[in-house]
This record gives structure tokens, C-alpha cells and sequence, in this order.
């Protein structure tokens, strides 16, 4: 995106990913509990603002009213954003992500502030949209058992280096786990089918 200093390529559709023009991704970041004074629907309305002028034209109002509709979030259209929850803040951002229809969605710690409900909101509403509009979602996250439940392809870091990458049932490996985060990392699956990551103790306490 640009915020921070960097190095390599991002390759998207054979072109350099920083060539492309902006309206192409969208990107929401961790939450950030916001004192904005604008409405709901100005605040989505915000994720136009590539195309955005002194006057907002019937077209414009009526992509923030569907994308809000399609997250179930219209009615909160009129309220205050700063008046809402957190949970609420980060859906309302999510739309505002969404309104300008992107083909490339990053998440950076989407969920890490919010309670277990808007947790799973946040992650269905951003597969649902993947899916229905065959976009990429790239998301960060630390909780693996949320990272292993919704992603495709999942890319495990270590000091910023790609450590191993492939499908979330080859990545979370206990041995693997283990030796990354240096803690006895369980493994297993629960009845609904969902992997699961638990960390038992530090391998640093063995040695206490």
C-alpha cells in the first residue's frame, strides 16, 4: 500500500503491483477505535474518494447504501461512526473497504481487537465477498485457528522471512509450530471440522 518502506515486486495481473491504479485495492487495518463525527454512509462513502467530488451523486450514495445493505449494516446508516462499537467501527470499515469494489482486499489484523462474534462477522463477510466477486483477500493474522478456518494458502513468517507456505493443513504442523514460536504447539481438530492451534508452555520452561 505504500505505508511503509519496501522491497521486491508485487505482481498483480503481469504488471507491477504499485502501477496499477489505487481504485484496484483496498485496504483495512487494524482497529482503531475512531472519534469521527461523520455518518455511517459518509464515512463508506469515504472509500470512493478516487471518484469523489463537491457533490455526491445519486450513483455514488446508492453503491455506500448497498454494500451496507449486503453486510447487513444498514441500519446503521444514519447513526454517528464515533457512537458505534468497536465491533460495529470495524464493520462499518469493512464496507467502506468494500464500496469501491476491489479486486484486491488486504487485511492487517482485522480481528484483534474484537470480541469472538464480530470476529467471525469480519472473516465471512470478507470470504463472502471474495467469492461472490473472485477477489484476492490477503489478510494478517496472528490467531492461526482463525488464519487455518479461512484461508486458501496460508504463508508463515519468522523474523519477517517466509518460513513455510502451502495449504494450512501442510503450515500448522506441531514440530513446525514449535520450532517458530518455541512453544509446545497442540494441534487437532474440532467436531465441526475446524483446525485448531494451542499453545501448551514455553519451550523455555522445561529447562526451569
Amino acid at each position: 500500500m505504500g505505508i511503509l518502506p519496501h522491497q521486491g515486486k508485487v505482481i498483480s495481473q503481469g504488471q507491477d503491483g504499485l502501477s496499477i491504479p489505487s481504485k484496484g485495492f483496498s485496504y483495512l487495518c487494524q482497529l482503531n477505535k475512531s472519534s469521527s463525527q461523520l455518518k455511517v454512509i459518509e464515512f463508506v462513502l469515504l472509500g470512493l474518494v478516487h471518484q469523489l467530488s463537491w457533490n455526491i451523486t445519486s450513483e455514488q450514495e446508492e453503491k455506500a447504501v448497498s454494500i451496507l445493505s449486503d453486510l447487513g449494516l444498514l441500519h446503521l446508516a444514519r447513526r454517528q461512526f464515533s457512537q458505534l462499537s468497536g465491533g460495529q467501527q470495524q464493520l462499518v470499515s469493512l464496507a467502506q473497504a468494500l464500496v469501491s469494489k476491489p479486486e484486491v482486499l488486504l487485511l492487517d489484523e482485522p480481528t484483534s481487537a474484537l470480541d469472538l462474534k464480530h470476529q467471525v462477522e469480519v472473516l465471512d463477510l470478507a470470504r463472502q465477498y471474495t467469492k461472490q466477486h473472485n477477489t484476492i483477500t490477503i489478510a494478517v493474522l496472528h490467531d492461526l485457528s482463525l488464519a487455518a478456518r479461512y484461508c486458501e494458502h496460508l504463508v508463515l513468517l519468522d523474523g519477517g522471512v517466509i518460513k513455510y507456505s502451502g495449504h494450512p493443513d501442510e503450515v500448522l504442523d506441531s514440530d513446525k509450530l514449535s520450532q517458530i514460536y518455541q512453544v509446545h504447539v497442540d494441534v487437532g481438530c474440532c467436531i465441526h471440522g475446524h483446525t485448531h492451534v494451542t499453545p501448551v508452555r514455553t519451550l523455555a520452561s522445561e529447562s526451569l
